[in-house]
Order: structure tokens, then sequence, then C-alpha cells
């Protein structure tokens, strides 16, 4: 039996009742996900809804309400942008994640002898993938969720979506369809995301309790483990989607509320050392085996290095060289640099399984959808130079 007979694909996109239902009604096909139709129809049941609704009752452009349909940054940034790349992740995340776990077995992370333990966590990964009961909790806590956040992030003024008079509020035809549909689809995929992000991370931990073959000197300087953080920063995806809907409640906020951008920063910075917590927690379960891989390497080549070293000397430094013995071109030469290379590969070696890649794609992930905003303070020109020295 070959190692690929013994264990499915960690598919954790590819299933559950939601993924059952877009596939009989002709939205995702064997090995096509129809991504651009998937994304299209997504806009086609929230935001043209909206706009149509908002016309028929004068709320989509003019100025006798506030902030009319076309002018509210948030309704377009959630569902133009936002909810799209959230069904868009899906080809991008699934096969990663996928890949990255038979990777453990692939590249020999995975011992044979702990082959069934490893397709026991995919099984187990999979079969909490395909829940009903998790996917009718996750509709019900959209909902949930929607009923008690729209009336604390609205705008406090009048909107297309919901008129204020002094009697109270009421919503508007595109406010009801938005309430009723909208705001509850896009909790749903991001409740979704959640999910799967701990179906994720519930894998690693089960990986971490395995006796993996962790190599010191692995050149990734994570032990052979590097993988997984670089499939990890894929996640920006979804950090990248939702913090262009949140740029979007900023800019409402900063534009209808009159309140100046300064007062977000400490919001922002905060948000986005939460959104990257939440991504590279799931490492931190590999932080213990690789501490001791290092620990242990640092021991065994350290003893090595000593005996070799010392052994180098005596040939080479204390003892008469003999005639017959060139030192240019000499192995032992070339031994100790590999030596002195292995030993400073131990000595780098992560306690996280990521290199510097990861959480720089994440922090960028969370920072660049809010750069528009900064168009409220500054001059175009001004924003672009601080973007170049940001990135470059």
């Amino acid at each position: 039996m070959t190692t690929t007979d013994v264990y499915r694909d960690l598919t954790l996109t590819e299933g559950g009742p939601t993924y059952q239902i877009e596939r009989r009604v002709g939205l995702i096909r064997h090995n096509s996900p129809l991504l651009v139709r998937r994304a299209l129809l997504s806009v086609c049941v929230t935001w043209f809804p909206l706009l149509a609704l908002a016309a028929l009752q004068g709320n989509a452009t003019g100025h006798h309400i506030p902030v009319p349909f076309l002018g509210d940054f948030a309704v377009h940034t959630r569902f133009l942008l936002a909810v799209p790349l959230l069904l868009a992740a899906e080809t991008i995340i699934g096969p990663r994640l996928a890949g990255a776990a038979s990777h453990f077995v692939g590249a020999g992370v995975v011992l044979k002898e702990d082959l069934v333990r490893f397709a026991s966590a995919v099984d187990r990964g999979l079969a909490l993938r395909d829940s009903k009961v998790a996917e009718g909790l996750f509709v019900l806590l959209a909902y949930t969720i929607t009923f008690f956040a729209v009336g604390s992030t609205a705008i406090h003024v009048s909107t297309w979506a919901a008129l204020r008079d002094g009697s109270g509020l009421s919503r508007t035809w595109a406010g009801w369809w938005q309430f009723v549909f909208c705001i509850p689809l896009f909790h749903f995929l991001t409740i979704r995301w959640l999910w799967r992000l701990f179906l994720w991370s519930q894998f690693l931990w089960r990986m971490s309790k395995l006796k993996l073959n962790l190599m010191p000197t692995h050149p990734d300087e994570a032990g052979g483990l590097a993988f997984v953080g670089e499939a990890q920063r894929f996640f920006g995806v979804i950090v990248f989607a939702y913090s262009a809907m949140a740029a979007g409640v900023l800019a409402n906020g900063v534009i209808y509320d009159r309140i100046p951008l300064p007062h977000f920063a400490a919001v922002i910075a905060i948000y986005a050392v939460v959104a990257m917590v939440i991504i590279l927690a799931p490492l931190v379960v590999f932080a213990g085996p690789l501490v001791k891989t290092k620990r242990a390497g640092m021991h065994e080549y350290g003893a090595l290095a000593t005996e070799y070293t010392t052994a180098f000397n005596q040939k080479w430094i204390v003892a008469p060289r003999r005639p017959e013995e060139e030192l240019l071109g000499s192995g032992d030469i070339q031994s100790l640099a590999d030596l002195g290379n292995s030993f400073g590969f131990i000595e780098k070696m992560n306690a996280l399984p990521m290199g510097p890649r990861t959480p720089i794609h994440l922090a960028l992930a969370s920072l660049l959808p809010m750069a528009p905003l900064l168009l409220t303070v500054m001059p175009l020109k001004d924003v672009l130079q601080l973007l170049f020295k940001f990135i470059l």
C-alpha cells in the first residue's frame, strides 16, 4: 500500500451543505469552481438588488438624504469586494492547505509508523467540514450578529437603508433586503472561514503531537516545517477582504459622521495586530517541537563540532604537517566549512514554522485596504509616495 492510498486530501473548502447545494445548481463543477460566475452571482444577489430597490425609492443618488446608495462606501466595499473575495479565496487557500497537509507525508515529516494517525486527523477534519449542524449554527449566528450589529455600526444620519426622524428608525426596501439577506450572507461567509481556520488549526495541532521527523540543519530554518507558514500566509486574502469592508465603514464615519481619521489610528493598529495573531496562532503548536529540535541539534552538532575541530587543529596546526599533504584543496577545509554552515542553520532556526514573508504579507493585507482613507487628510501624491516607501 502506498502513502497516497491511506489518506484523503484535506480539502477544507470542497465540502459541507452549502458546497453541495452549489454543486447541485451548477455553481461548482468537478475540478472547476467557476470562480467568476460565483463572484458575479454574489454581486447580482446583493449589490444590484440593493441598487435597484434604492433607485425605486429615489435613494440611489441625490441630496434629499445625507447618504444615498452610491455614496455609501461601506456597501460597495462589502458587496463588490469583500464577498467576492471571500468566495474567490476558496480556490486560492483550499488547494494550498491540501498541498501543505499532503507535504507532511510527501516530505517525510510524518513517519510511516504514524500514517494511520495522519489519515485519522484528515478524516476528522473532513467530517467536521461536512457537518450540517455546524453550518446550521453558522446561519443562526450570522443572523444574530446582524440583528445586534447593524444598528450599532450604522451611520448616525438618514441613509438609503434607513431613514431617521423624530419617531425613530424606519428601514427602506433596500434596507430590509440588506438586513434579511445581504449582511447575514457576509457574516455567514466570514464565520465559515473562521471555522475552516479552526479545522486547519486542529489538524496542525494533531500533527504536532506526532513524532515528526524534524531536521535542525534544514535550510528552511524551521526544521523542515516552513511549508506550513508558507500556506498560512494565503489566509491574507481573507484578511484583505475584511480590511476592505472595514475601510468602507471607516470612510463613512470620516466623511458623514465627521470623525477625524487620526481618531481611528489606534483601532486600525489593534485590528492589524489581532488579525495577524488570529492567523498566525495555529503555528504556535509547533513551537515546542521546534525548540526541542533546536536544543537537541545545538547539543549534538556542538559535540560533533568540538570533536571535529579538535582533530582538525591537531592535524593542521599542532602536529607537524607531512610533505605529501597539501593544504590547498583539502577536503578537511570544506568539511569544516560545511559543519559551520550546518551549525549556522541550527542557530537561525525559528521557534515558529515560518519565514519573515508570512507576517509581512499579513500586515500588508491588513493595512493596504486602509490606505485610501489617507486621501481624506492628504493629497493623492503624498499618499502614493508614502505607499511606495512602505512597500519598497
